[in-house]
């Protein structure tokens, strides 16, 4: 009875050490090749919005995409950029949320349209 109880014992530190090792080679193969990409299926919808009466950037403009739920603000010279996943089109809404802090802006709707193998949109926005 004694050699079966050190024969299970072994069985069971081998399979304790194999799944182990087997967790091991999994960590280094992530940490050395990374984990999977999306394939390229987003798209940059970048730009820059200024003011149409001094053409300076306009910081602080909120820029959403309403169709997915994205959003981001211009930052202090009016740039921005947002990555999105690959759609026909996108409705982009600019509106100035910070009242007259930044001075008054009317909001603006624009609709982008994408072909296949559009990667960039740079769009330039004036607010008046």
């Amino acid at each position: 009875m004694k050699p079966d109880k050190h024969l299970r014992r072994r069985n069971f530190f081998r399979t304790l050490f194999g799944i182990f090792s087997l967790s091991g080679i999994m960590f280094t193969f992530q940490a050395c090749y990374g984990t999977p990409q999306d394939f390229g299926l987003d798209v940059l919808i970048q730009g820059k919005v200024v003011s149409g009466v001094t053409q300076a950037g306009i910081p602080d403009i909120l820029v959403s995409i309403s169709d997915i739920g994205q959003y981001t603000r211009t930052d202090s010279d009016g740039s921005f950029n947002l990555h999105v996943e690959r759609q026909p089109g996108f409705s982009v809404s600019f509106s100035d949320t910070d009242g007259e802090q930044n001075g008054m802006y009317q909001a603006k709707d624009t609709v982008v349209t994408l072909s296949e193998t559009t990667e960039m949109v740079d769009l330039q926005i004036v607010l008046n």
